[in-house]
C-alpha cells in the first residue's frame, strides 16, 4: 500500500502490517531501513521497516497449556497477512490506515487464545503507530511484544541515542546481566540491550544523515537496541555482511520480566511517534 499526501510518504506491507518506508516531504532520506537482501514470501519476516513482534517478543514462552508446535520467534504475526478496515483522509490532511488481526484455526494451534488486533498508522510530517490488543475470549492471556523498528542511518559507527543515560538495561550477549548505561548510547560492536528503566521520549542524533529523530512512546515498559555488528551481519541470511553501518534498532517494548496481562474483555495499547527535531 503506498501512500502519499502534502507531508509525507508512505509504504505498508498488507503482509506482516508492517510500513516498510516512511519519508517527510522535507527529508531527503527514508526513516526506514529495508535489506536488500530481505525475503518477501510467504513464511518468511521482513528484515526492516517496523515488524510487529506479538504475541511474545523473542522465543516463544514455555507454558503448559501451550500446544507442541513450532512457534515461530517473535510470534506470528509479522509472518501473516493483516486486513484494511479502513483508510481516512483527515481534514488536516494527514492520512489514517487501521489494519485488523483476530485469531484463527490457525493460530489458536499456535496459542491457545481469542484476540483482536488493531493497529493504527498515521502518515503525516510524523509517523504515528498504535498497536492495540485486546482479549476477546473468556480466558485471561498474557503478552510480550515489540514494534521493531529499523531505522535508516547514515553511519552506525556515529549515531548516538539521546535519552537513556543512567538507566538500566539487560545485557542479552551476557546472560541478561543488568548494567548501567553511561553517557548517551553508541555502537563499536554487536550490540543487544533491553532497558528496562526508561523515559518515554528519545532523540536519535544521526550526524552522517545530519538530522535527529525524535521518538515518543506510550504503553512501553522496555526499549530495546539491536545492532548486531560485523559477525552477526555476516551471518544473518537477510542481511549483506556491510547492513550493520546502515541501521540501528530501536523498539518500543514490553520485554523480557515485563509481561503485559489482559484479562478477558480487556485490552491494552502500545503506541510510538517518529519525527525530525
Amino acid at each position: 500500500m503506498q501512500i502519499n499526501n502534502a507531508k509525507a510518504s508512505a509504504i505498508i506491507s498488507i503482509y506482516a502490517g508492517q510500513v516498510l518506508s516512511f519519508k517527510p516531504v522535507d527529508q531527503s532520506e527514508d526513516f526506514m531501513f529495508i535489506s536488500e537482501n530481505a525475503y518477501f514470501t510467504d513464511g518468511k519476516a521482513i528484515k526492516g521497516g517496523i515488524p510487529i513482534c506479538w504475541p511474545w517478543f523473542g522465543a516463544a514462552p514455555t507454558e503448559d497449556n501451550m500446544p507442541q508446535v513450532k512457534r515461530p520467534d517473535h510470534g506470528f504475526v509479522r509472518n501473516s497477512y493483516w486486513s484494511v478496515a479502513a483508510v481516512e483522509v483527515l481534514e488536516n490532511g494527514d492520512t489514517k490506515i487501521t489494519l485488523e488481526y483476530e485469531d484463527t484455526e490457525k493460530t489458536r494451534e499456535i496459542w491457545p487464545y481469542s484476540f483482536y488486533l488493531g493497529l493504527e498508522i498515521m502518515i503525516s510530517d510524523s509517523l504515528t503507530i498504535e498497536l492495540l490488543t485486546r482479549n476477546t475470549g473468556k480466558q485471561p492471556f498474557s503478552i510480550t511484544e515489540a514494534l521493531h523498528t529499523y531505522f535508516n542511518v547514515g553511519d552506525a559507527t556515529q549515531v548516538e541515542v539521546l535519552g537513556l543515560e543512567h538507566t538500566e538495561y539487560l545485557d542479552k550477549k551476557a546472560d541478561f546481566v543488568k548494567v548501567c548505561q553511561v553517557g548517551a548510547i553508541t555502537l563499536s560492536e554487536e550490540t543487544d540491550h533491553i532497558h528496562t528503566d526508561i523515559k518515554h521520549g528519545l532523540v536519535l542524533n544521526d550526524p552522517a544523515f545530519k538530522r535527529q529523530i525524535k521518538i515518543t512512546s506510550s504503553g512501553n515498559k522496555n526499549v530495546v537496541v539491536w545492532n548486531p555488528w560485523v559477525k552477526g551481519s555476516a551471518a544473518i541470511k537477510d542481511l549483506d555482511k556491510d547492513d550493520y553501518k546502515h541501521f540501528i534498532c530501536l523498539e518500543i517494548a514490553n520485554a523480557a520480566t515485563e509481561i503485559v496481562a489482559i484479562p478477558p474483555n480487556s485490552e491494552y495499547r502500545i503506541a510510538t511517534n517518529y519525527s525530525v527535531i
